[in-house]
């Protein structure tokens, strides 16, 4: 286990580059940093949110409502405030697996349809940007608090909301906008082959499946439901991670757990610390799926370190 980090207040929202050569993190509440995996050398980028990584090791992050990608030859605005819906805050942007694409949020839209339904007609939506300097585009999909995870080929994503009517559920979205399928569940991760999506029940105590079959409408999904050895209820914002046909995720009793799909399954991992039980991410997988960046409490704060997965 080799130690990266660490802050008094948390070294959490961990992100890999597609190289798996570098990571990038909030050390306390705002302050970006990038840190090589092998050396420890360990730069500060500056204040911001949600921060991820591209292909050529550029940090795309979250600063005062706009989209930024800073790299070692300056900083460049992504999305703006004027872009697409003017004057609104862009967030909590997503790289994309292959570091060309991001995801990000575009928050307090006036919605004309939702106005007549007599319901809240500010709305939050989602974009789709290149890291390339592409125009964003709005997907017209709608966005209710959750996060969002992208397909290995970069070509869709899934997100979950929080709704009042609906319940805790997952849509599944291509780039285009268009809504491939519905589910329920939170915190969806998608498996390297694209073909499953692991997510935790709102109740705790159980992690589901889906399946697509030959689509990710309701017909083509099949679905499979663990229950996890131990549980308290709670509910962790860090998704399960997947291996291969296997995941590894934090029990919300305290533990962290390997689990077979095809065999049903689950093996504690013992050896590894348990990751900070937040409401933000605190662990994630790098692309080789061999090594876990994990922050860890400890004596006077938190650190950030990475351990192999056996």
């Amino acid at each position: 286990m080799k130690r990266i980090d660490g802050s008094p207040t948390g070294v959490f929202g961990v992100a890999w580059a597609p190289d798996g050569e570098w990571l990038t993190y909030l050390r306390g509440e705002d302050e970006v940093c990038l840190a090589n995996v092998e050396s420890g050398d360990i730069r500060v980028v500056g204040p911001g949110a949600s921060p991820g990584l591209t292909a050529d090791h550029g940090v795309v992050l979250e600063r005062d409502d706009e989209i930024l990608l800073v790299t070692a030859d300056g900083e460049r605005t992504l999305v703006d405030r004027k872009a697409l819906v003017k004057d609104t805050p862009k967030r909590g942007p997503r790289v994309s697996p292959d570091g060309q694409r991001l995801l990000f949020t575009v928050c307090n839209v006036f919605d004309k349809e939702s106005q007549n339904n007599n319901a809240y007609a500010y709305r939050h939506f989602m974009g789709v940007a290149g890291i390339d300097g592409r125009k964003p585009v709005l997907t017209g999909q709608q966005w209710y608090g959750g996060s969002a995870a992208w397909f290995p080929d970069s070509q869709m994503f899934a997100h979950y909301e929080f709704d009042s009517t609906g319940g805790a559920r997952i849509h599944v979205v291509d780039t285009a906008g268009k809504l491939q399928g519905s589910m329920f569940g939170l915190y969806p991760a998608i498996s390297p082959d694209g073909k499953h999506i692991a997510c935790k029940a709102r109740s705790g105590g159980t992690v589901v499946v889906y399946t697509g079959k030959q689509s990710w409408d309701k017909e083509g999904v099949e679905t499979a439901v663990t229950k996890l050895p131990e549980s308290e209820g709670r509910i962790s914002a860090s998704p399960p991670l997947w291996l291969d046909n296997r995941f590894v995720l934090i029990d919300e009793g305290g533990k962290l757990w390997r689990v077979d799909t095809r065999r049903d399954k689950c093996e504690e991992l013992a050896k590894l610390p348990v990751p900070t039980l937040r409401g933000k991410h605190a662990m994630a997988l790098n692309p080789d799926r061999d090594k876990l960046a994990l922050e860890v409490p400890v004596e006077g704060g938190f650190e950030l370190v990475i351990a192999p997965i056996g």
